[in-house]
């Protein structure tokens, strides 16, 4: 269940995304009128927005979902439909030159700063979910859509929503129903059981288990013959091929269990059929009891009626005798216990005051219609009423105690509450009903299918998706046809693991062929469950058509952005070239023993390119270094130092506003920071520091030392792997260094 309330708002929200295009559209097709081209046709602004609002009067009134059209950049509202009228409570007069402030519906105000700074900066805004405040003070949930667009030099906005306060009321209510349900199974000392026509159980609760001493596990499939005998095998299958012969439940059945560990029990049980909505049977359902207890309280009352009496007064069942005329002549303490009344009380009270109405009319007439066939018992389910006016339900035992001669002189009453039973009927019965309507009610399509993938049952969003009327014309259309080639390949291995027990992959995509060809894609998700007491597949479909289309639009621009970095880094290094050939060797080496390192490390491939990015213009800011202290043959001055470290300040500079999806200027300017906060120009320490930072210090210390420079000959590679290995952990990243020795030591990289 959860997994189809979790895909209701994800539709919802694909719906308005469509509405919301939609509006887009045809307010396009309205700025775009050639009647507008026309020479020599001059109309003033007024006349103009006349005509145009006048236009879009047709959308509004075709359109269900309330639509508002703000003006900009005062936001007062121009127009609204119908739809908005009746969701805000607002007559159009009130709306119409009021902005949302004027009318305080925004439950939150942080909400409208969001929603409206989002609107303005993006041009447009979907499946943005708010609470807002009718008229009469009465919260709304929405999912709003909007767009900017403009008209005659001005610009508005037109924004969709879609009300999803019922949606909402109607998940919390069923929630509430299926925990009910469920603590209700779970606490009812009553066995509750389902079965399919072979007998084998497909679902049961607790007390079943306790009952029959079997795990849920061992019970779940097990055949109802396994804790019988043969004799009473032959009874049970009788009395359930009458039941569905017939339609008619039983209202009592016992028969002998042998449980478990070998110990026999009597139970009693009630059986009803199953049907699915076709009328077909599909099993059996009903509740069962231990009656061992009673069963042998039963054998020790024809012995005795003394004794009879001594252990009716210790039972928990209630135990009761009356006249032929309906007057209670004995009642057993468990029936004080149950009605509230003294014995005393019990005695003088008529049977109508005990008994509903109806049921007291149920009773009389049973007893006339059964008084000339005494010899077999009769089983009613009534209603009492108690003493502290509470409606109960029982199920009684009745059968006639007979004189010498045979006639009824008394009738013995033997009962049990079933009021707990009762309300787990008629909430099983609801459920189901509910269950079916959160189906067909679904905004997400809904399928049932078998394991060799017949539809049982599709829900109409799913025949809206493939474009057909009902499930008759979409059953017609051989399964190949409804999915393009690789999806259907895909379909038919899944199937394959069906049908060979394995059961496929819970979630997956789809390319599915729509009745007018169109090709549309959608999520699955798929779980098992029992319809109609057999295991067969929910499939759950969602429309992502939409999404796609947006992610190869986002893959696109972001391949645009990464090739305009790359552009930009090219000419800042030949920029740094030009100015320092040294340091444009420099940079090239040091990007590519980073970008080694990173890749040996195993880091994710965009990390891999920023450092190498960064390492190719991490000494860019040195143009802004006199070339004589770049080049100086001696020893720096302390000023002169002091001038060459701030090249990453410059660095940070030049790139911080160099659009890029990664920390570029971050990267060069932490790249003379060291582990133990010895470096600059912050001073950071460990993992406070970039890891493409730390990857490209080392880099960047192996490079320039083994490299020759105007004021030193080069200092040879094994000094420089000597330096970094002595202070590792110190002044490199330990993990950084021992990757570099062994990109060395193997051979596997060298400087160019």
């Amino acid at each position: 269940m959860k997994a189809i309330k979790a895909a209701k708002k994800s539709s919802l929200q694909n719906k308005n995304t469509t509405s919301h295009k939609s509006a887009a559209i045809k307010t396009k097709k309205l700025k775009n009128n050639p009647v507008s081209k026309i020479k020599n046709v001059k109309k003033n602004n007024a006349h103009e927005l006349e005509d145009w609002l006048k236009k879009l009067n047709l959308l509004f009134k075709l359109n269900p979902a309330p639509m508002v059209i703000y003006s900009l950049p005062d936001r007062k509202i121009i127009d609204v439909n119908e739809a908005t009228i009746k969701l805000s409570g607002f007559k159009r007069k009130e709306l119409i030159g009021h902005t949302n402030d004027d009318l305080k519906v925004h439950l939150k105000e942080d909400d409208r700063t969001k929603l409206y700074k989002k609107l303005i900066s993006k041009g447009y805004i979907n499946n943005y979910e708010l609470t807002l405040r009718s008229k009469d003070g009465k919260l709304i949930d929405i999912i709003f859509a909007g767009e900017v667009f403009g008209n005659n030099g001005k610009k508005y906005i037109l924004a969709t929503m879609i009300d999803l306060t019922s949606h909402k009321l109607s998940e919390r209510a069923q929630r509430e129903s299926e925990e009910k349900y469920r603590s209700i199974l779970e606490t009812t000392e009553e066995g509750y059981y389902e079965i399919d026509l072979a007998g084998n159980f497909t679902f049961f609760n607790d007390s079943v288990c306790r009952l029959l001493g079997y795990s849920r596990k061992e019970l779940m499939g097990m055949n109802n013959r396994k804790y019988m005998d043969k004799e009473t095998a032959k009874r049970v299958f009788q009395t359930f091929n009458k039941v569905y012969r017939t339609g008619e439940p039983t209202k009592e059945f016992d028969w002998q269990i042998i449980r478990k560990d070998g110990n026999k029990r009597y139970i009693e049980q009630s059986i009803l059929l199953q049907k699915d909505p076709s009328g077909k049977p599909i099993g059996f359902r009903g509740t069962i009891r231990d009656i061992t207890e009673r069963r042998k309280t039963e054998e020790l009352l024809k012995q005795s009626e003394a004794q009879y009496r001594l252990l009716a007064d210790h039972m928990k069942d209630q135990v009761w005798l009356m006249d032929p005329n309906l007057k209670v002549t004995y009642v057993s303490p468990s029936v004080e216990k149950l009605l509230g009344y003294s014995t005393e009380e019990l005695l003088k009270l008529p049977i109508n005051k005990i008994l509903t109405k109806k049921s007291l009319q149920k009773a009389m007439d049973t007893f006339f219609k059964e008084l000339n066939n005494s010899s077999r018992n009769i089983m009613l389910e009534l209603e009492c009423r108690c003493k502290d006016s509470r409606i109960i339900w029982i199920e009684a035992s009745f059968g006639f105690i007979l004189d010498e001669n045979g006639k009824p002189m008394s009738i013995l009453g033997e009962g049990r509450e079933i009021t707990q039973r009762k309300q787990i009927e008629d909430f099983l019965q609801k459920s189901e009903e509910n269950f079916r309507h959160s189906l067909d009610d679904s905004p997400l399509g809904v399928r049932i299918s078998t394991a060799e993938g017949e539809t049982i049952y599709a829900n109409k969003v799913i025949l809206d998706m493939y474009g057909y009327e009902s499930i008759e014309e979409l059953k017609k259309i051989p399964i190949e046809k409804r999915y393009t080639p690789e999806s259907y390949n895909q379909f038919l291995a899944r199937k394959e693991k069906r049908l060979l027990g394995e059961f496929g992959p819970s979630e997956y995509e789809i390319s599915i062929v729509r009745k007018n060809g169109e090709i549309r894609h959608l999520h699955v998700f798929r779980k098992e469950i029992f319809w109609n007491g057999k295991k067969q597949s929910q499939v759950i479909y969602e429309d992502i058509t939409l999404r796609r289309l947006a992610e190869e639009k986002l893959n696109q621009i972001l391949g645009n952005l990464r090739k305009s970095i790359r552009t930009t880094i090219q000419v800042l290094g030949t920029a740094s070239e030009a100015r320092d050939p040294y340091t444009a060797g420099h940079q090239k080496r040091v990007a590519d023993l980073a970008r080694t390192i990173a890749t040996e490390m195993g880091l994710p491939q965009d990390s891999i390119e920023a450092i190498r990015m960064a390492g190719a213009i991490h000494d860019i800011g040195k143009i802004s270094i006199p070339s004589e202290i770049l080049c100086k043959p001696t020893k720096l001055t302390d000023l002169e130092y002091s001038l060459v470290q701030a090249h990453t300040q410059y660095s940070y500079e030049i790139m911080k506003d160099v659009e890029s999806p990664w920390p570029l200027a971050d990267i060069v300017y932490q790249h003379h920071e060291r582990i133990n906060g010895s470096g600059y120009p912050q001073g950071l320490k460990g993992e406070n520091i970039l890891i493409e930072a730390r990857i490209l210090a080392v880099a960047d210390v192996v490079e320039a030392m083994a490299s020759y420079r105007p004021y030193r000959p080069s200092l040879g590679v094994q000094n420089a792997l000597r330096e970094i290995e002595d202070n590792a952990g110190i002044l490199y990243d330990r993990i950084v260094v021992d990757t570099c020795l062994k990109l060395f030591r193997e051979n596997r990289f060298k400087l160019e």
